[in-house]
């Protein structure tokens, strides 16, 4: 593949886990090789590598010698038996899109010519900073949460790692977007300059409804163990539902603690590709009880896949749901205004009807092809800008 005026993508990760922030990666990268773009996706060995050196300077000496030979013992293995990129197995990957390794520390002349989009610009920000090249790569960033609560919400080491993202993210002065309008203003009020905001997709082609056999109404929690996911609201909130409705089934997609999953009937523990799909296919109700975010994408794949969706009022979400037409909405950390609307759908088999319709309809505006074209379209404007 080529491209007649040197235009191509580059997506530089902090990570080789199946995040968010890979499946987004591998869908946008399908969506550019697909619109004729050169498009390569560049991931460590070694994951969180930045996060990682700040947390250990954050340590007493002691601690620090033990987790610096516990962190280097670890590098080496991933030396030793590297990995392939973990999205060609998690998710769908055109054989078009390039992959590239890089150990822990991405080089500056590892960045092609074209533009370079950084979900998490930390992990090439410190060599920018340091060494001052004299032709800085076209780096374009994204901010995908909320990093104004990020600073001031779960542990000291956690509020303290966002601190060092916003200060690293201030100083250096590239173009960004970001995947909701929350997160861009706070951003901004944070003194980091946004260009766009660039919505969220899902693939469309995968998150679908599907033929489902006679059942109990299934009701699903989704679990993820990060502090600001409100798991632990989520789980305060169904606690008791199966005294009070004890026909319904109960389900928990996600990491729980083992305490956690005895009030649940399934605990499908952490999914991913198809079998993630076919959970949230087999739900009729889809909880998502998070305290903040960027913009989720669970919540539109549960709309996707005909789910009735119960959500907390978080960034990304409020875009596009609209309480009693397409979802119920309540406030984030409240777990007895979450179980009311939970109770409220349980309850009310119509209005579980007109919610789905509506989300279904909803869904099929946020696809990936539409969020790819708004940022390939951003892309071109750098690009064309830092040519001339």
């Amino acid at each position: 593949m080529s491209s007649r005026n040197g235009f191509r993508v580059q997506f530089l990760l902090g990570t080789n886990l199946p995040v968010s922030v890979t499946r987004i990666t591998a869908d946008t990268a399908n969506c550019f090789v697909r619109a004729g773009v050169p498009t390569t996706v560049l991931f460590p060995a070694v994951d969180w590598w930045e996060y990682r050196r700040f947390l250990l300077g954050r340590l007493a000496p002691g601690a620090r010698l033990k987790e610096a030979v516990r962190l280097g013992a670890h590098a080496a293995g991933v030396a030793l038996f590297p990995k392939r990129w973990c999205g060609l197995s998690d998710f769908q990957v055109d054989a078009r899109v390039r992959i590239r390794r890089f150990w822990a520390i991405p080089p500056l002349s590892s960045l092609e010519d074209g533009v370079t989009v950084a979900p998490h610009t930390y992990v090439i920000a410190r060599q920018l900073l340091d060494q001052r090249p004299r032709r800085l790569p076209r780096l374009v960033g994204a901010i995908h949460v909320n990093l104004e609560k990020a600073t001031s919400s779960g542990s000291s080491e956690g509020s303290a790692w966002f601190r060092h993202w916003v200060d690293l993210e201030r100083r250096l002065k590239i173009p960004r977007y970001a995947t909701s309008e929350d997160s861009r203003r706070a951003a901004e009020r944070l003194g980091i300059p946004v260009q766009r905001m660039i919505p969220g997709g899902i693939n469309l082609d995968l998150f679908r409804p599907a033929q489902r056999a006679d059942g109990p109404l299934t009701v699903s929690l989704y679990c993820d163990p990060n502090k600001h996911k409100g798991r632990e609201t989520g789980v305060q909130a169904v606690t008791g539902l199966k005294d009070r409705h004890p026909e319904i089934r109960l389900c928990s997609i996600g990491q729980v603690t083992p305490e956690q999953a005895r009030i649940f009937d399934r605990n499908y523990g952490y999914l991913r590709g198809p079998t993630y799909v076919r959970a949230l296919q087999e739900s009729d109700v889809l909880i998502y009880p998070s305290h903040f975010d960027g913009f989720p994408a669970p919540p539109l794949q549960a709309m996707a896949c005909g789910a009735t969706l119960v959500t907390t009022a978080v960034e990304g979400v409020v875009e596009y749901a609209r309480e009693g037409t397409n979802c119920l909405l309540c406030p984030p950390g409240d777990p007895d205004a979450l179980r009311n609307q939970i109770l409220r759908l349980v309850r009310d088999e119509s209005l579980r009807g007109r919610i789905r319709a509506a989300g279904l309809e909803t869904a099929r505006g946020f696809s990936a092809e539409r969020s790819s074209a708004e940022l390939l379209e951003f892309l071109r404007e750098v690009y064309a800008q830092e040519a001339a």
